[in-house]
């Protein structure tokens, strides 16, 4: 069968169908609940166990300091010169710019636009690390949301095999639903306006084939560090 004749039998049988899709989907409720899981107290261990169960690291630390020493440590394993990263202000750490002067670490330019995309996407993937904020992080599935824009590019979290993302504890959020209706409060109509999409980060890249035989970072980094800032 060609493609057409797949693609008409999908219209006929969709157009049959519609008043009763319409119906289903009229009743169904289009509130997201705030959560799926029982309610957890402590909202930082349960994201950590989460995100564990998923192949990535995740580090509970009480203060900033502490959060420079991890990153500190893994600059080190990585051997980074150079990292792809938002902007420092954008992520808000204090003292991130600092470590990263007194390590000799570059920021990469991430403008990769026009006819000079491919070129400048093969330039940048030698480096080992990237460095972003989240918006939200969500404990009952150790996930990360990202809105990207300026400042805060959607590359910094997908081309490098190792990533660091920092989380502050003010921006964990029970479930799916809960993150959902707080970027509704935040930004309303305008959640896509100076971008392109929102990004949900659950855990390393994982991929696979037909004999599930499964693969990391094929289509995102290998490699996940989340660090929690406490206080």
């Amino acid at each position: 069968m060609s493609r057409d004749q797949i693609l008409a039998n999908l219209r006929t049988s969709l157009n049959a169908n519609r008043p009763w899709l319409l119906n289903e989907a009229s009743r169904a409720p289009h509130e997201p609940p705030p959560f799926v899981l029982p309610p957890e107290n402590d909202l930082a261990a349960q994201f950590a166990a989460e995100l564990t169960k998923l192949e990535g690291k995740a580090y509970r630390v009480p203060n900033a300091d502490e959060a420079l020493a991890v990153i500190d440590r893994l600059i080190e394993e990585t051997q980074a010169s150079s990292i792809i990263s938002w902007d420092l202000d954008q992520i808000g750490l204090p003292g991130l710019a600092e470590l990263l002067t007194a390590r000799g670490i570059t920021l990469a330019d991430t403008t990769a636009r026009g006819e000079e995309r491919k070129a400048r996407l093969q330039a940048l993937e030698p480096i080992p690390l990237c460095i972003s904020g989240v918006e939200l992080a969500i404990a009952e599935s150790g996930s990360l949301l990202l809105r990207h824009g300026p400042g805060k590019p959607r590359i910094a979290s997908l081309l490098a095999p190792c990533h660091i993302a920092i989380v502050f504890a003010h921006q964990l959020v029970r479930g799916l639903g809960e993150a959902l209706s707080l970027l509704a409060q935040r930004y309303g109509d305008e959640v896509f306006g100076p971008t392109s999409n929102l990004t949900f980060i659950t855990g390393p890249s994982r991929t696979a084939d037909i004999e599930m035989t499964l693969s990391l970072g094929i289509h995102g980094p290998p490699q996940i560090h989340v660090i929690i800032v406490e206080g």
